[in-house]
């Protein structure tokens, strides 16, 4: 009801038979929007991260529907039969194959398993463009905007298993491309918001112009400002922000593209971020064991964390996969754990990830 989404050809949507959808995906909900419009009974199945099957009721729902949980980038063989098992029972089957949320609504890369699982499946791949996703609820905000969604289900593609990874790739790609901060209908734009800059932290976690850590805020939740009082933008309804002193609007996009191409800067003593962390580990899913607030410190070359009954040293090399879950937790794959690190105050999960990519290419 918040989004009131609108099929725009109908006609498109397949009734029967196995195949798969994929799309932009910049709302967490999207997948549950695409459902709005299949027949009563006959939602679709899925693959959707592993840490949203730690148990209850909704674990079992999920379960229930055909949802499979994932670990992302990491090889999964059984989650491989698991798709195959759906299709051979006619299942329709949803997959995000950037891996997650697009934090700003323009294209993450793909997950080239997921391209190699369309080919050879030999069923017809839909492309499903959700006009409006990233206005509907950015990744990185506390509440959600009511914006218009509409959903368009484009002709499918069709490969064999003879068909070139990067050609199909390339085709897969196409019909996704788009930057959902700048190209939507008009009609999807939101008029109204609340408090439309809660949590950009998350997001633009450095000035752009100085390029201090946490040097912007929003302590209205609807304008940004910088430690140093040389700028101050309003958040529009649609996430765009607009310079109170030039009149000149940016996009978050613009914004976080040039903060994530600012050289990483060190402290005194060789730190390269610093934050206070809710610590959990796990070495069996999904039994996530917690260690409290400690202080996590990035070096060049090693992730150090210290606090009441932990003072522990993980070697870089030593991290086989790291991503972010929500918009706040940073999980961190080891050979024999997984260490997860919860902003869940002030710091961003993101600019730690944007810097283990750049230590750990």
């Amino acid at each position: 009801a918040l989004w009131r989404p609108v099929l725009v050809n109908p006609e498109a949507l397949p009734a029967r038979g196995p195949c798969f959808f994929y799309g932009n995906h910049s709302n967490m909900l999207d997948a549950f929007v695409l459902n709005a419009f299949t027949r009563f009974g006959q939602c679709t199945a899925g693959v959707m991260t592993r840490e949203r099957f730690r148990g209850g009721l909704a674990t079992r729902a999920f379960r229930r529907i055909g949802l499979l949980p994932t670990q992302k980038r990491l090889a999964e063989p059984a989650l491989i039969r698991g798709v195959y098992r759906l299709l051979e029972a006619g299942r329709q089957v949803v997959i995000y194959p950037e891996g997650g949320q697009r934090w700003t609504g323009r294209p993450m890369p793909w997950i080239e398993a997921t391209a190699k699982l369309f080919v050879r499946c030999g069923v017809p791949v839909y492309p499903v463009r959700t006009h409006g996703s990233y206005l509907g609820w950015p990744r990185w905000a506390d509440y959600p905007r009511p914006a218009r969604l509409f959903v368009e289900v484009l002709p499918p593609l069709t490969f064999d298993r003879t068909t070139p990874l990067d050609e199909a790739l390339a085709r897969l790609q196409v019909p996704i491309a788009a930057h959902d901060d700048a190209v939507f209908p008009p009609e999807s734009r939101p008029r109204r918001a609340y408090r439309p800059a809660a949590g950009l932290h998350r997001l633009l976690y450095r000035d752009p112009d100085t390029g201090a850590y946490g040097g912007l805020s929003s302590p209205d939740g609807t304008h940004v400002v910088n430690r140093a009082g040389t700028l101050r933008l309003r958040m529009l309804p649609d996430s765009t922000l607009v310079d109170e002193r030039t009149g000149a609007r940016h996009t978050t996009g613009d914004l976080y593209e040039r903060i994530r191409a600012l050289p990483l800067e060190k402290h005194r003593d060789g730190a390269l971020l610093r934050d206070r962390v809710a610590l959990h580990t796990e070495r069996t899913f999904p039994h996530l064991v917690p260690h409290g607030t400690v202080t996590a410190t990035l070096y060049d070359d090693a992730l150090r964390l210290e606090g009441p009954g932990v003072r522990r040293t993980v070697p870089l090399e030593a991290l086989r996969y790291a991503d972010i879950e929500r918009n706040y937790k940073l999980q961190l794959t080891l050979p024999d754990e997984m260490l997860q690190l919860g902003f869940t105050g002030a710091g961003s999960a993101l600019a730690w990830l944007d810097a283990l990519a750049r230590l750990r290419p």
